[in-house]
């Protein structure tokens, strides 16, 4: 009468480990170095940063035109988020800019919001960041009425 507790119990236990272990996994697969020395506390200075950056894996399998966008943007955002920056986190492209409605507009921030919602394991900063492009777009003089 026990033995079948005891033997419940255990395979309940491995699975609940195997669990955890590859649910930890997948999070590990996904560091990147800099983040990886930023969790243990070591500090990398920015040119070795750009060194481990261009000879990373996954950098060095962008095409060239992405390559030289990403190398132009610094990152971060700006204190007040400008037109610009609003066009680089919707992903509207220079051509878009002259056909920019309010359609479109949606559309964007849709796909944009469907990649980063917090529902589905994104961020809530950079959902915030997200809307906040829309707003700022909404009330562009870019955006065609």
């Amino acid at each position: 009468m026990v033995l079948p507790i005891v033997l419940g119990l255990g395979v309940t236990f491995a699975a609940v480990t195997a669990r955890s272990g590859l649910r930890a996994w997948e999070v590990y697969r996904r560091l990147t170095p800099m983040m990886i020395a930023y969790l243990n506390g070591i500090r990398i200075s920015t040119t070795e940063a750009q060194f481990q950056q261009k000879n990373s894996f996954r950098y060095g399998r962008l095409n060239d035109a992405l390559r030289s966008q990403l190398d132009q943007y610094g990152g971060g955002f700006a204190a007040k988020m400008t037109d610009s920056e609003a066009l680089l986190i919707l992903g509207i492209s220079g051509h878009e800019i002259e056909s920019l409605d309010m359609p479109m507009l949606k559309r964007k921030h849709r796909r944009a919001m469907v990649q980063n919602h917090p529902d589905r394991g994104g961020s809530p900063f950079l959902a915030m960041k997200v809307n906040e492009a829309r707003d700022v777009l909404s009330h562009s003089i870019m955006l065609r009425k």
